[in-house]
């Protein structure tokens, strides 16, 4: 008799719909939708899962990335904007201030409880230049102390873009769109003092090295943006709803967005930067091997000149 009583709610709890909420497990990779979506600068919303377990300094929460890249009002973004700059460290920098005010005016106040204020330290990095060369130079950035001190939205460092954990190590990883063609973006690694205006920077073809940091324009092959990131609160299975298939948002933003493809975009040949780069490469291996012996004979010359005439 308990058997028959029992039966009813034994049924009930194999149905499915009765417990959706606990079967929603964010996973790396999944898109999670967030903020207010703007036609002009491209930003969609559309953020990737980095890390479903930690923020970028290790607590608990998320670790998010914009899916595409984002402009400035339309325009391509410096990351300073002075004509010498004086600094290529990312504290006092455009591209810090771009994103406070970025995060001020493209999240409602219920999404902004979610986003965690940021503190973290850089240390130094280095990465081998892609030429395909194992053994080749090395693209080298400086430290930064307290690079972010309470950052809601950040470029990332140049270690971070290139992180395995984070499903970034090769180059075809780091590629991302702005609108139909993908096109670089930023970093906020300063190199070091071997070029000083110099800060980190992806190129569109998913190269990590580094470029001057007041241009917006990259050989002229294409602008220079923003791909910024943000870390939030770990959500509970009742904090969010699934919008389509590995796509997410917070429950109340449940009526704000509707599922959407992965974006559709050309990838731009490289073969001009390449030439490029190539060309400006082996000027400097010719100015080490030529000029600056040359350099150092006319020093070492005018040294003894002056040595004799006294």
């Amino acid at each position: 008799m308990k058997t028959l009583f029992a039966l009813p709610f034994l049924l009930l709890s194999l149905i499915p719909s009765f417990n959706l909420a606990s079967e929603i497990t964010l996973k790396k990779g999944d898109i999670f939708y967030l903020g207010i979506t703007d036609d002009k600068s491209r930003f969609t919303a559309r953020f990737k899962i980095l890390d479903n377990e930690k923020t970028s300094t290790g607590e608990e929460g998320m670790f998010l990335l914009c899916e595409t890249l984002v402009s400035d009002n339309g325009k391509a973004l410096k990351f300073r904007t002075e004509n010498k700059p004086t600094s290529n460290m990312y504290q006092g920098s455009n591209a810090k201030k771009w994103c406070e005010s970025f995060s001020d005016t493209h999240s409602s106040d219920e999404e902004k409880e979610w986003i965690i204020p940021t503190y973290k330290s850089d240390e130094s990095f280095s990465i081998h230049a892609p030429f395909g060369v194992e053994k080749g130079p090395y693209v080298d950035f400086k430290p930064e102390e307290n690079a972010l001190d309470g950052d809601h939205l950040f470029f990332l460092s140049a270690e971070e873009i290139c992180a395995e954990k984070y499903g970034l190590a090769k180059e075809e990883d780091r590629i991302a769109p702005y609108h139909k063609e993908s096109e670089g973006y930023w970093l906020r690694s300063p190199h070091i003092d071997t070029f000083p205006n110099d800060v980190g920077f992806i190129f569109f073809n998913g190269w990590l090295m580094d470029f001057v940091q007041n241009s917006d324009n990259v050989f002229l092959t294409g602008g220079t943006y923003a791909r910024p990131g943000l870390n939030i609160k770990k959500p509970n299975a009742e904090d969010i709803v699934s919008i389509g298939e590995n796509q997410y948002c917070l429950t109340i933003d449940k009526d704000k967005y509707q599922a959407s493809e992965p974006p559709k975009f050309k990838v731009k040949n490289p073969l001009p930067m390449t030439i490029v780069v190539l060309v400006l490469f082996l000027a400097l291996i010719g100015f080490i091997l030529i000029g600056l012996p040359i350099i150092i004979v006319k020093a070492v010359k005018k040294k003894k000149l002056k040595k004799a005439q006294q």
